[in-house]
């Protein structure tokens, strides 16, 4: 039996035989492959074009998507990533070094396409697919020097209905450190042509046959109660509960433990609700989570653009345990929706999920990336590829969206984050 969906991660020292050991684990005949490739596997094949068109051709892919990264993340293939992990086919993360891993499915309806600044790239078909109302689902990523949360703004725009997640691309420098330059970090290869280099702008795949089930994992546990922004300018929240924002803060701080106060002065986030939703209905782990980029002289928080009075607030803590529990929770509460929501189950999932997070954070390996063994059994919970991230994209809390396109609702907006894990479980759409 053919499987739907494959994921292969290789550590092969040469990059030819990297796609090799995937191409021998894989086999062919896929409609998308979602490909991750080290930053070392770039240098030495002189530019993403070579990689993804060697897997298009190996694996025989209609649509190839591709990303350069730190490292990354799917099922152990081939020696060198076996022996890494102790054992074959476990779902692994590799922060650095030699590393590629390709998740492909054999069928999802996907249709490929690029946004840039200044609407370069594919309008048309973005505007074309738009008014038909097939798409589904969106997998995206995002060069790190692009108008990222602006042409997510447009795609929410034109789809609000269809999930959307991915990741940020890393960063590829070329040259000396006195006169580098940039080299694109996403590309597109799509079966009967070259590898289309792409850079400051979005690409990804609409998926018209594929649903996305997105849950995002925030690493964050709230503090104190949850409250409303009262007062504002600009980017900066001034009032909070109707008390200057530092003051609001410390009422907090004097009211917890002294574990809790060590992580406050050294981890501390805050959590943004919705506008318009009360600050009772906002549930763990669905905030959007920004830090304070600056405490003005008289005690405001500046928390970037889009905050109004009336919106619900709550202050966060960011840690191992924190993003352990919150790791846990939203997993489990995911399966209890999916249960509840019926339709059919997911065949393998994506995961995006922040360089920062990793041995750094858990101390430990592997640790998202085998989460989802507990949330969706053993089996299912191995199929698993993605990369660690610049930024993840994907809206807060979970997404499931109805099987039937003319049940669905508006998604809450695709956010840009920090320090997450998202995980886009793909599910066919019912025939």
């Amino acid at each position: 039996v053919q499987a739907d969906f494959i994921s292969c991660c290789s550590m092969a020292p040469r990059w030819e035989d990297a796609v090799e050991e995937v191409a021998a684990e894989a086999g062919a005949g896929f409609e998308a492959a979602f490909v991750f490739v080290s930053e070392l596997y770039v240098d030495q094949a002189q530019g993403m074009a070579p990689v993804l068109e060697a897997i298009q051709e190996r694996l025989d892919v209609e649509h190839v998507v591709g990303g350069a990264c730190p490292g990354a993340i799917g099922q152990t293939t081939g020696k060198m990533a076996s022996e890494y992990v102790g054992a074959a086919r476990q779902p692994c993360e590799v922060e650095a070094g030699f590393v590629l891993s390709v998740a492909v499915v054999r069928s999802a309806g996907a249709v490929p396409f690029f946004l840039g600044a200044n609407a370069e790239g594919d309008l048309a078909l973005i505007n074309r697919m738009a008014e038909g109302g097939e798409v589904r689902s969106m997998i995206l990523l995002a060069d790190p020097f692009g108008p990222v949360e602006d042409i997510m703004q447009s795609l929410d725009e034109s789809f609000p209905k269809v999930p959307k997640a991915g990741g940020i691309t890393t960063v590829l420098r070329v040259g000396t450190q006195e006169r580098s330059s940039f080299m694109p970090s996403m590309a597109i290869c799509s079966k009967g042509n070259k590898a289309r280099l792409l850079s400051q702008g979005v690409c990804g795949l609409l998926l018209t046959q594929m649903d996305v089930h997105t849950v995002v994992c925030q690493g964050c546990l709230g503090v104190g109660p949850a409250v409303r922004i009262t007062n504002v300018s600009g980017p900066v929240c001034v009032g909070i509960g109707g008390r200057p924002a530092k003051e609001a803060l410390m009422l907090i701080f004097g009211a917890v433990d002294e574990d809790l106060r060590a992580k406050m002065q050294t981890n501390l986030v805050v959590g943004l609700g919705r506008q318009g939703e009360s600050e009772t209905s906002v549930d763990d782990g669905d905030w959007l989570i920004r830090g304070i980029a600056e405490v003005t002289p008289n005690g405001s928080f500046v928390l970037g653009p889009g905050i109004a009075e009336g919106q619900p607030l709550r202050f966060h803590v960011r840690d191992k345990e924190s993003a352990e529990g919150d790791l846990t929770l939203m997993l489990k509460r995911y399966r209890l929706e999916r249960t509840f929501s019926g339709g059919k189950e997911p065949i393998g999932s994506l995961l995006f999920t922040c360089n920062g997070r990793g041995q750094g954070l858990y101390g430990r390996q592997h640790v998202d990336a085998r989460a989802l063994q507990e949330a969706l059994g053993e089996e299912l919970g191995q199929r698993v590829g993605g990369f660690f991230c610049n930024g993840e994209i994907g809206a807060p809390g979970l997404v499931l969206q109805a099987a039937d396109l003319n049940e669905r609702t508006e998604v809450r907006k695709t956010a840009l984050h920090g320090f997450t894990a998202v995980f886009a479980m793909l599910v066919p759409a019912q025939s």
